[in-house]
């Protein structure tokens, strides 16, 4: 009920119908009882991990600690909560969450281009220092080497201003 209150579309399923609704699309956020049988929160596990790495979604387990992520979930994508909860807790985490993976693309987007920009601005320093024909030439060279020079600047105000 606080759940549906603060605008989520929320479920409340038993801990069978919960994993079985697991199969479908993921949901925006799973609020999961660690209280569940074990059987029925290992299944639950198991239904969870295709989506360990960039595919986790928001995930609060209630009453588990750090240890109780599923493995290899993204730890954005994760948050443990002391049983009983409090309501605004609850709704502070899935808050919190939601936004953590909102820019997880971002973040990840960053992650995967600063090898390849790092390499682009090395060679462009190379072929600053090789002898070219003409001033046609040598411009090209001169507009490669400061636009590589641009993206290694901001790749890396970005990554200080992240802190």
């Amino acid at each position: 009920a606080l759940l549906r209150r603060a605008g989520y579309g929320a479920e409340a399923l038993d801990g069978r119908g919960g994993v079985e609704a697991l199969a479908g699309d993921p949901p925006q956020v799973l609020v999961l009882d660690r209280d569940l049988p074990p059987e029925i929160y290992r299944s639950a596990l198991e239904r969870l991990a295709p989506h360990a790495g960039r595919a986790s979604f928001p995930l609060v387990i209630l009453g588990g600690g750090p240890a109780a992520a599923p493995p290899g979930w993204h730890e954005d994508a994760f948050a443990a909560v002391p049983r009983p909860p409090q309501p605004g807790e609850i709704l502070a985490t899935i808050a919190a969450l939601r936004r953590l993976v909102f820019y997880r693309r971002y973040r990840d987007l960053v992650h995967d281009i600063s090898q390849p920009v790092t390499a682009l601005h090395a060679l462009s320093r190379s072929l600053a220092g090789i002898p070219v024909a003409g001033d046609a030439s040598r411009r090209t060279v001169d507009r490669l080497v400061h636009e590589a020079e641009r993206l290694m600047s901001l790749l890396e105000n970005f990554q200080r201003s992240r802190g």
